[in-house]
């Protein structure tokens, strides 16, 4: 059965054979069949590619697209579909997503991650009974402009991101979640293990501005102004966006830093004077404690002020999560996580998943794949750059990124008048 135009048609495949004669008597020869991913299989890869992007990419669970394919009077039930993904997940987890993984390991300087849960149901008792599901977690890695990937694990502590992102060395950008530190900082001073000094963790100024946006809204002056503080770096930072890197770092440091200093100087001097634990105060702390992360961002012109574009990465893991609630097994959301990253960057490099996903399949089956990693990696073929040269991560939300421009004068001086505004 395969997927031809907008439903599914039955493909016949016939075999020729051949019937010689030869001095032994009569012989008959058969055509070699060619080899595909799933032997002997119900499905034609341009159907297990549908299903793929429809759950996936779409957020359809199996039951609906069973009752999808009922209405067309095509008797295809969810767990053979789920066979299937399972399958087809597995073999792109190995070959495809473990080289786009290891590429940005070792070739891209800017890693954005962030983390959700998952139900994962698990093997029955011993006595035959089913028991509650189990919490693994989802890991999002935006690379770059080249990969969108996703990794499952069963605890998210410091062993799952000490192997995941084991050889990375470059900036990770993250929210201040503590399972991170031990990349930066290394492991306890009471421990043999040796740091991994490679890996300079940025902050995320949109953690840090959510802090203070739930302490204005119970009413707290102080977090009203300290908003209105960020707003101003954001509000800097923006109007350099299309810049070549060289030039985004000379006005950074000219117009960004001195709002980033006047920041970090009131939330200093406005800790000084609060007592009591509150909102407000919570949010004047975690600033202070993550500021060296959160000046990171003046470090190297690509990094972004927030991590938002690996948040809204994990809005498939949290709409598949609502839609079919779990997940049948480990082994099915490292399948799942593997066919996710297939999705989400076909969907960076404007390609068609689905067709991207017939391809592949074709092409894994005769046990090789295109001669170079661009091909591998479903990216435009090009000269390979060395490390650091590649797109910047704001290229990711800005296309005037894409062509360098020179800087707006007004901008810069809209710049130059807001922070005056904001002295005190």
């Amino acid at each position: 059965m395969r997927r031809q135009g907008g439903g599914a048609a039955v493909l016949v495949k016939r075999t020729a054979k051949y019937e010689l004669s030869t001095k032994e008597g009569t012989t008959v020869l058969g055509v070699e069949t060619p080899k595909s991913l799933f032997p002997r299989g119900l499905l034609h890869t341009s159907m297990v590619a549908h299903i793929a992007v429809q759950k996936f990419g779409l957020g359809v669970p199996l039951y609906r697209l069973e009752e999808h394919f009922a209405k067309s009077a095509i008797a295809l039930d969810r767990g053979t579909m789920c066979h299937y993904l399972e399958q087809a997940g597995g073999t792109l987890g190995a070959t495809v997503v473990h080289a786009m993984m290891r590429d940005a390991i070792e070739n891209c300087c800017v890693l954005s991650t962030d983390a959700t849960s998952a139900l994962v149901q698990p093997e029955k008792s011993k006595n035959g009974l089913d028991q509650a599901c189990n919490k693994g977690y989802f890991f999002t890695i935006v690379a770059d402009c080249d990969h969108v990937l996703f990794s499952y694990t069963e605890k998210h502590d410091l062993d799952a991101v000490k192997k995941l992102f084991s050889g990375f060395t470059g900036y990770l950008q993250a929210d201040a979640s503590n399972v991170y530190d031990i990349l930066d900082r290394g492991p306890p001073q009471d421990t043999e293990e040796q740091p991994n000094s490679g890996v300079k963790l940025v902050g995320c100024w949109g953690h840090c501005r959510r802090y203070f946006f739930d302490a204005a809204i119970c009413k707290y002056a102080v977090a009203v102004r300290s908003l209105i503080l960020i707003r101003a770096i954001f509000a800097a930072d923006s109007a350099l966006h299309g810049l070549p890197p060289s030039k985004r770092k000379e006005l950074r440091n000219a117009h960004v830093r001195p709002l980033i200093d006047q920041f970090f100087e009131w939330v200093r001097a406005a800790k000084a004077t609060m007592t009591g634990r509150n909102l407000a105060t919570s949010a004047l702390g975690c600033a202070i404690n993550q500021e060296l992360e959160l000046r990171r961002v003046l470090d190297d012109p690509r990094l972004p002020l927030d991590n938002t574009r690996s948040e809204r990465s994990l809005r498939k893991i949290v709409v598949g999560r609502k839609n079919w609630l779990f997940y049948g097994s480990n082994v099915h959301a490292e399948s799942a996580a593997a066919l996710f990253s297939i999705v989400a960057s076909c969907r960076l490099h404007r390609l068609d998943p689905e067709l991207y996903f017939d391809e592949i399949y074709r092409l894994l089956a005769k046990g090789s794949l295109p001669g170079t990693r661009s091909e591998i990696l479903g990216k435009n073929p090009g000269t390979p750059q060395p490390k650091g040269t590649r797109r910047p991560n704001w290229a990711l939300h800005h296309s005037s990124a894409l062509t360098p421009r020179q800087a707006k004068p007004s901008l810069c001086q809209f710049a130059d008048g807001l922070r005056a505004a904001l002295t005190f």
